[in-house]
Order: structure tokens, then C-alpha cells, then sequence
């Protein structure tokens, strides 16, 4: 699974600057396909991981994401994202969604991480710039 992650510009870099590592990535991917437990912790890239193991990366993995969304509520609920940045977000991941069966060329991959950075800097500063 993480295989084709890798070969893919934009998945690598969103995990390269998530809070997730790649073994949490893969069980999360793991989780999600059809079939049994078993099933489920062979698909790991390392092959199959005790029940334990696979139970505590899930965990792990959805803990981090539910924190990055408590973040975003948290930053709007205290005024520190101007509302039109929630909005921008929505329709970047609606981009992000059409991106992936667009086959775009891989210069137009790196504009795209471009505008994500600059997009995610801005997001992050908030709604007024520090005046040193």
C-alpha cells in the first residue's frame, strides 16, 4: 500500500508533512480494505503484526488525525482563522480528490505542492501578519 504512496508526488509529500508516520499511514490504509483482522494485518508493508500492535498503530494514527481536526476547530472557535481559509481548505481537498484521476504532468504536481505550502503558511499565520 505504501508503495504506490510513494510513487505518488502529492501523497508523499501531504505524509512527509503530516502527523503521521508511515507505518500509521499503512494501518489506516490496512483497516480500510474489506476482510478480517487477519486479513487485514498481512497487508502491512512489513506482512502481518501481532493484534496488539496493529490495534495500537490504529489507535495511534486515529488520535493524531482526530488532533489535527481538533486544531482546526479549536483555531476557528478562538477567531484565529479568517473564515475564508475554511473555505479555501474545502475546496482544496475537493482539488485534491478530482487531482488524483486527473493524471496531471509532474511540473503541475509541484505547482500544486507550491500552492499548498503557500496555502498551509498562510492558513497557519492566522489572521494578522507579526509587524517586527
Amino acid at each position: 500500500m505504501l508503495k504506490d504512496i510513494r510513487n505518488d508526488t502529492i501523497a508523499t509529500f501531504l505524509l512527509q508533512k503530516s502527523n503521521l508516520t508511515e507505518v500509521q499511514l499503512d494501518t489506516i490504509l490496512a483497516s480500510e480494505e474489506i476482510g478480517n483482522l487477519d486479513f487485514k494485518r498481512g497487508l502491512r508493508e512489513k506482512h502481518k503484526v501481532s493484534k496488539g500492535s496493529f490495534a495500537r498503530t490504529l489507535k495511534q494514527a486515529r488520535g493524531n488525525v482526530e488532533a489535527s481536526i481538533y486544531t482546526i476547530f479549536l483555531l476557528a472557535y478562538l477567531d484565529l482563522v479568517r473564515p475564508e481559509n475554511i473555505g479555501q481548505f474545502i475546496r482544496n481537498t475537493k482539488m485534491l480528490g478530482e487531482l488524483k484521476s486527473a493524471k496531471p504532468q509532474r511540473e503541475d504536481l509541484l505547482k500544486v505542492v507550491e500552492a499548498m505550502e503557500d496555502y498551509t503558511q498562510s492558513f497557519a499565520r492566522g489572521k494578522r501578519k507579526l509587524i517586527v
